[in-house]
């Protein structure tokens, strides 16, 4: 009984360190990266701020390629794919503060907080990066990969009316 449990326990590590491995960065990005940067932004709202990163890049092969995610100061968000004046770009747009028009009701008595909506999940970054860097996952092939970018920039803060 005891090496049957050693088994299935050695199996398991196994199993989860395997999968920690896959999650390895590509050395090389099969897409060639332009510009890569990052601005914060400000909108006419008081709580209505962000930080945005666009990544330009030019690819021969981009059929193949599904860019899903970017990981940046601790927070994940689904990429976006445009093209802006013959540039091809993937943007992520961190808000990091939402307005909301209903209040909230806090009360001693919790039948009287029952209206309260729960607030959606934050999505965090499995990554320890600094200021400067992200992480952008893709598919190629349905397979997933993962791409580390240090060499961001900071441009100027855009202020919307």
């Amino acid at each position: 009984m005891k090496s049957i449990t050693i088994v299935v326990s050695s199996l398991l590590v196994l199993t989860l360190f395997t999968q920690c491995s896959s999650a390895q960065f590509d050395k090389k990005a099969p897409f060639t990266i332009g510009k890569a940067y990052y601005q914060d932004w400000v909108g006419g709202r008081a709580t209505s701020k962000g930080t945005k990163v666009s990544i330009e890049f030019s690819d021969t092969n981009s059929k193949e390629i599904v860019f899903d995610s970017i990981f940046f100061k601790g927070k994940a968000i689904k990429l976006k794919r445009a093209s802006y004046d013959g540039k091809q770009l993937v943007t992520g747009n961190f808000p990091t503060h939402t307005i909301t028009d209903k209040n909230i009701i806090m009360h001693v008595d919790p039948r009287k907080e029952m209206g309260n909506t729960v607030p959606p999940p934050r999505h965090a970054s499995p990554f320890e990066l600094t200021e400067k860097e992200c992480v952008i996952s893709y598919y190629i092939k349905k397979k997933k990969r993962y791409y580390k970018l240090t060499n961001l920039t900071k441009e100027k803060t855009i202020y919307y009316p």
